[in-house]
């Protein structure tokens, strides 16, 4: 009886061992491959929020749980990736009161939170979605109007004058899907190449790696003087490969800003 018992409990041990085994395999078969990545040369990192040119970044979400990334461009207005605020069932943005910005996010910890008085969209992007078109990349961003001023105008990133050149160094970082409570950066990647559109519109081709939630994230370059600019804003990341696609930020900023209440 003693030893029946003993090839039991061996069994169930067993037994146990291999539904876990199982349970293990499927999790690890199923993990989803995130685009924009190349997890054979990992060189992403955590940087620091208040360092620049990582202090104008933070987290957009709304009350239902998207999230993306977003960068003030002037002390009170945010600029992020249309398509995160786009809701396919309604075809129309997130309302203001469904949207929050958390400047410097970092391990739910955050410098400012706010929420959003005006939002500016891309009409050109709403004509896109309504005709059930591809995204353009060139007009996928939204303007989110603050408040009140959240961060000085001294620590604000230019934009920069000029496009940027094949084989320019770039750095970029965002809220990722594999590592979302932290600002997460690749700081070793080049704008690959550039396709160029009337008034000044382009769309930057970079070897960055960055995955879902990135979506928004400035992307920055050093100019002839060595100082930080904005060339672009993160958009698109490539399938099966490291990389992405970011929209140029030349055209239509100043103007917005321009024409604030």
């Amino acid at each position: 009886m003693r030893l029946l018992k003993t090839l039991f409990f061996i069994i169930s041990v067993i037994g146990a061992f291999v539904l876990n085994h199982d349970k293990l395999m499927a999790q690890v078969v199923q993990s989803p491959i995130l685009p924009g990545l190349n997890k054979s040369d990992e060189h992403r990192q955590v940087v620091n929020v208040s360092e620049p040119p990582w202090q104008i970044i933070g987290r957009v979400q709304t009350n239902s749980g998207e999230k993306c990334t977003g960068f003030l461009i002037s002390p009170r207005v945010v600029v992020t990736a249309a398509h995160c605020l786009w809701i396919k069932k309604t075809q129309r943005f997130f309302a203001p009161q469904s949207i929050h910005f958390l400047l410097g996010y970092q391990r739910q910890q955050y410098k400012v939170a706010s929420s959003i008085q005006q939002v500016l969209p891309s009409e050109a992007y709403r004509q896109l979605m309504v005709n059930k078109q591809l995204d353009d990349i060139i007009s996928d961003r939204i303007y989110l109007v603050l408040p009140k001023d959240i961060l000085p105008a001294s620590k604000l990133i230019p934009i920069a004058k000029e496009l940027p050149q094949e084989n320019t160094p770039v750095w970029l970082a965002g809220y990722e899907q594999d590592r979302i409570e932290v600002l997460y950066a690749d700081k070793n990647c080049l704008i690959q190449g550039q396709v160029t559109y009337p008034n000044s519109l382009a769309k930057l081709f970079h070897t960055c790696q960055a995955t879902y939630g990135s979506s928004g994230a400035p992307l920055f370059a050093k100019d002839s003087n060595g100082k930080w600019t904005i060339v672009g804003i993160q958009v698109a990341a490539f399938d099966g490969k490291a990389g992405g696609i970011a929209g140029s930020l030349l055209e239509g900023t100043h103007e917005i800003l321009k024409n604030l209440p």
